[in-house]
């Protein structure tokens, strides 16, 4: 059975940049699988026969998916709160705007995946143990989070004179700290291991399949991740794009962009058999923009203004043109439409056609 191997997001956070991670496009079904090879002669990669591989990927899955839901609620929450507390201070009630924090919600289906997936083959102690740090720090950051979202939404701090509010600041600035290092351990294992998962299916798409439809989609979405390692930079004092590295790789979107045109205006019925495909083509032009934007900026030296820089610090940063802010949220948007793409009903042309 072909299992689409997830990609990482990055996730542009004020407080704390992450890379973070999305979704597998759906695996194909065995049946829709059996249909596409009795109608194009073509067989899935892996024979239909449950490899290493997809273990690897099942059992990553539950981890990918919790860091997905999970890391952005909790530097959600912290962006939040640090929009208007000083994380030293604290709360002193003399604020000018009070406005809460985020509330961290239905964290039961992260902390059961990553609890069975464990159990999972293959066997990986350190991932493991990675996987329950995680899950522990984010019970642990959950608690005094949620309690300070009801306590800032009912507005509690006009009644105790902020006593609670005081109480609650150190818990969850801690919490908060604990769940950023077990984050960042996690977040780094997975990456590594499902970065090398990706390109091992690539080659396995290819050599059972050919370069159809699914091999681009694939292709495109592993540039794209090496695009983003590049171009999420520091933009103080000064832009820190390193074109030597960024603009190959560009160079290299825009011609996979330009073949996974080609291969799907020439194979319509399967490019039809996939839903919401044009989406994703879309989404993956408004990133090349967003890139190319980047690229101009540091080519041309076009210095960001103050208003830049507030907008960047304020947000939505995404609204600064050739910002890497803007490039990050075109990437998110992308594997998100990746996300979207359904291939149970695929229908993959003969190999070599």
């Amino acid at each position: 059975m072909v299992a689409q191997p997830k990609t990482f997001a990055l996730l542009l956070l004020s407080l704390l940049p992450l890379a973070g991670c999305d979704k597998l496009v759906a695996a194909v079904n065995d049946q829709a699988q059996a249909a596409a090879q009795a109608a194009a002669d073509a067989s899935t990669p892996g024979g239909g026969v449950e490899t290493e591989d997809d273990k690897l990927g099942t059992k990553l899955d539950a981890y990918i998916d919790c860091i997905n839901d999970f890391s952005r609620s909790v530097h959600d929450a912290g962006d939040r709160y640090l929009d208007w507390v000083d994380p030293k201070t604290g709360p002193t009630g003399k604020e000018q705007n009070v406005y809460g924090i985020y509330q961290i919600r239905d964290i039961k289906t992260c902390v059961d995946g990553v609890t069975k997936a464990a159990d999972l083959e293959p066997d990986d102690p350190e991932l493991e143990a990675a996987g329950k740090a995680f899950i522990d720090t984010l019970v642990a950051a959950e608690a005094p989070i949620n309690e300070a979202y009801k306590y800032y939404d009912e507005k509690n701090y006009q009644d105790d004179k902020w006593a609670k509010a005081k109480e609650l600041h150190p818990k969850i600035i801690d919490g908060m700290a604990a769940f950023d290092v077990a984050d960042k351990a996690l977040r780094g294992m997975v990456a590594t291991k499902n970065d090398a998962l990706q390109e091992r299916r690539l080659a396995t798409i290819e050599a059972d399949m050919g370069k159809n439809l699914m091999w681009h989609q694939n292709k495109l979405m592993i540039i794209a991740k090496h695009m983003i390692e590049f171009g999420d930079v520091a933009v103080e004092p000064e832009l820190a794009l390193d074109i030597a590295k960024f603009e190959p790789l560009l160079t290299e979107f825009e011609a996979a962009l330009d073949e996974a045109d080609k291969y799907s205006k020439a194979h319509k019925e399967e490019t039809d058999s996939v839903t919401m495909y044009s989406s994703f083509v879309s989404e993956a032009q408004e990133f090349k923009k967003a890139a190319k934007e980047l690229l101009r900026r540091k080519r041309d030296n076009t210095k960001f203004t103050k208003d830049d820089y507030e907008r960047m610090r304020t947000g939505p940063a995404e609204w600064v043109e050739g910002s890497p802010a803007k490039l990050s949220h075109e990437y998110n948007e992308l594997v998100s439409r990746s996300n979207g793409l359904n291939y149970s009903f695929y229908k993959p042309a003969p190999k070599g056609s």
